[in-house]
């Protein structure tokens, strides 16, 4: 479902798009990371793929809004399996430093809902991207970014989770009218 509706604002995107570059956007990313993972485990891997939407006025900066949402089965300590709807809001705020860098900072309010509890938390970043552009109406869009997992309980692992992670965003972005 995720990946039709990405694809159907993809081709909106670029069927109403006109030839200069208006400040809304739609977009996705793709969030890899190195770290601290959601299962307080140390590892790399995939975190989230997040569809985005606001405004960016390219020389000046932009603010992105993006709501992320997966299931997944995991097993209880006891070997019984339980369903996880993971849910997350993210607020991204860009500053350009030129014609193609710019330094971005991040927040992301991140939630894991189970039968057996619910956990939510806060995380923080702060790091730097630029974009490719593949048309005046469409670019990619590659971020790197420092990640603080702020301290939170998590009932699934049955333990304090905290730390920090470097995460990759790989993404697109589209101008719409």
């Amino acid at each position: 479902m995720k990946k039709i509706f990405l694809l159907v604002c993809f081709c909106m995107g670029m069927a109403f798009s006109q030839q200069s570059q208006l400040p809304f956007v739609i977009g996705g990313t793709l969030d890899l990371a190195t770290g601290v993972m959601n299962d307080n485990a140390a590892s790399s891997g995939i975190v989230r793929i997040t569809p985005f939407a606001g405004a960016w006025i390219q020389g000046l900066g932009y603010l992105r809004v993006g709501y992320g949402m997966f299931d997944f089965t995991s097993k209880a300590d006891g070997g019984e399996k339980y369903s996880v709807k993971h849910r997350d809001l993210s607020v991204l705020l860009g500053i350009s430093l030129g014609p193609g860098p710019y330094l971005q900072g991040s927040y992301t309010r991140a939630k894991n809902l189970s039968a057996i509890g619910d956990v939510s938390w806060h995380e923080w970043g702060i790091g730097i991207g630029t974009t490719f552009p593949l048309s005046p109406m469409a670019a990619l869009v590659t971020e790197l970014e420092y990640r603080w997992v702020l301290s939170h309980y998590d009932p699934f692992v049955q333990e304090k989770i905290s730390g920090t992670r470097l995460q990759l965003n790989l993404g697109f972005v589209v101008y719409v009218y």
